[in-house]
């Protein structure tokens, strides 16, 4: 095994957990996971090691299962989120390189493209590697690590919440979203402007009003939608439509 391997195997592992194809509580079993990836059971496990390390897997003995979504501890992820966002944005605009803002640059033009689509997994994922990308740009491995823990933790949370929405269905609900949508993306041009222009403090605060743009949301359907979530009840890997990876 090479260290890309095991780099795959986790980055495959990750996407599958934060889009919810691996559910909260499914057991990772090493030579299962091995043979539907087509790889040895050495960067699984070196992946499982690394997920435990992040909190998105856990151990019970000798197994690993992805980590459960404990819908009690939101207000100390939240806050956890609120500290690391300040924190890396202000960081991200005193030590923001060229480089950086073309890669902050890329996913927020994504994110942009996908509100049209109705694509909530693009979006997503568009989302998630704009503010990686902020992170990034920090320069410290550190505090990107815990900003990156909490934020994995909240995207985990709101694709559990958005799972069961009817994200265009020409419903009041509707224009709500893309009202959200709209907001969101024009705050992280604002955010961009921020870093881009050294703006620390801008990028502080702005840090603080994406925050409440996104725990709003989340918690406003998260109440309408706690029936759903507490009737998941698949929890193997029977359902997870993993394909092998490419050597």
């Amino acid at each position: 095994m090479t260290e890309r391997d095991g780099a795959k195997v986790t980055q495959v592992l990750r996407d599958a957990i934060l889009k919810l194809d691996l559910r909260p509580g499914v057991i990772l079993d090493e030579i299962e996971v091995a043979t539907r990836l087509g790889v040895s059971r050495t960067p699984v496990r070196e992946a499982i090691i690394q997920l435990v390390a992040d909190g998105m897997v856990v151990r019970e003995g000798r197994k690993a299962k992805v980590a459960p979504l404990d819908f009690d501890d939101m207000p100390k992820l939240y806050d956890a989120l609120m500290i690391s966002s300040r924190l890396v944005h202000r960081l991200a605009a005193e030590h923001r390189t060229r480089r950086d803002l073309e890669e902050i640059a890329g996913p927020m033009r994504e994110f942009d493209e996908s509100t049209a689509t109705g694509d909530g997994v693009v979006r997503s994922e568009a989302n998630h590697a704009f503010h990686r990308a902020i992170s990034a740009a920090t320069g410290n491995r550190y505090v990107s690590a815990f900003y990156e823990t909490a934020l994995a933790g909240t995207i985990r949370l709101a694709r559990a919440c958005f799972a069961n929405t009817d994200e265009f269905g020409g419903s009041e609900a509707d224009g709500i979203l893309k009202g959200h949508l709209a907001e969101t993306a024009r705050q992280h041009h604002e955010i961009y402007k921020a870093i881009e222009a050294r703006d620390v403090a801008a990028a502080d605060r702005l840090a603080v009003d994406h925050y409440h743009l996104t725990k709003n949301r989340v918690m406003t359907i998260l109440v309408a939608e706690s029936q759903a979530l507490a009737e998941i009840t698949d929890l193997s890997l029977d359902t997870w439509d993993a394909r092998p990876i490419a050597g």
